[in-house]
C-alpha cells in the first residue's frame, strides 16, 4: 500500500470552516472529486486479507472527518456526494471471514455506521434515490397499464377494439 500517496489524497478532500472554535460548514477542496474517485481506485485494489487501506482510511476518521461533511455539506453537487457514497460502500463491506484481524475490523465497522446514521447523511442518501425511484415508478405504471391494454385487445371482439 502507497501509504504517502493515500494520505495526500484522503488529506485533502477538504476541511471545517471555523469560527472561534466553532465548526460552521465544510469547504471541499479544489480536487475533492477527483481524489474521491482516487480513494475508490486504493479501496478497490485493498488486500482483502489485510485490508490496510480500510484500517487506515478508519485511524484517519475519514468517514467523519471528510465523507459525512462532504454528504451533508455539498449535497447540492450530486457527482460529489455519490462518489462519497461509494467509498462508504466500500468501507461497509462485509467482512472477509479468512481476513485478519477481524475483531479490529468489526469495531471499525461499527464506527464507520454509527457515524453514517447518527447524522443528515441517510436522509441525502435516501433523497439521491428518489427520482430514480419516481421514474422507476411511472415505468412500472406505464408498463402494466401497457400490459393490461394489449391483454384487453386481445380478448376482445375485434369490433369493440376497433371502434
Amino acid at each position: 500500500m502507497d501509504l504517502k500517496g493515500l494520505s495526500e489524497i484522503s488529506g485533502d478532500l477538504g476541511f471545517f470552516e471555523e469560527k472561534n472554535g466553532v465548526r460552521l460548514g465544510y469547504k471541499k477542496s479544489e480536487f475533492c472529486l477527483d481524489n474521491l474517485k482516487d480513494l475508490q481506485r486504493f479501496l478497490r485494489r485493498d488486500d482483502p486479507q489485510t485490508r490496510d487501506v480500510f484500517k487506515q482510511l478508519c485511524k484517519w476518521k475519514t468517514v467523519s472527518e471528510d465523507l459525512v461533511p462532504i454528504i451533508e455539506h455539498c449535497q447540492n453537487d450530486r457527482n460529489l456526494v455519490i462518489n462519497a457514497v461509494k467509498i462508504l460502500v466500500f468501507l461497509t463491506m462485509p467482512i472477509d471471514p479468512a481476513s485478519s484481524n477481524i475483531p479490529q475490523q468489526i469495531e471499525y465497522l461499527w464506527t464507520l455506521k454509527a457515524t453514517v446514521t447518527r447524522n443528515v447523511t441517510i436522509a441525502v442518501i435516501v433523497s439521491l434515490l428518489e427520482d430514480p425511484l419516481e421514474h422507476l415508478e411511472r415505468y412500472a405504471i406505464f408498463s402494466c397499464c401497457s400490459a393490461i391494454m394489449i391483454s384487453s385487445s386481445s380478448i376482445m371482439p375485434s369490433s369493440v377494439v376497433n371502434v
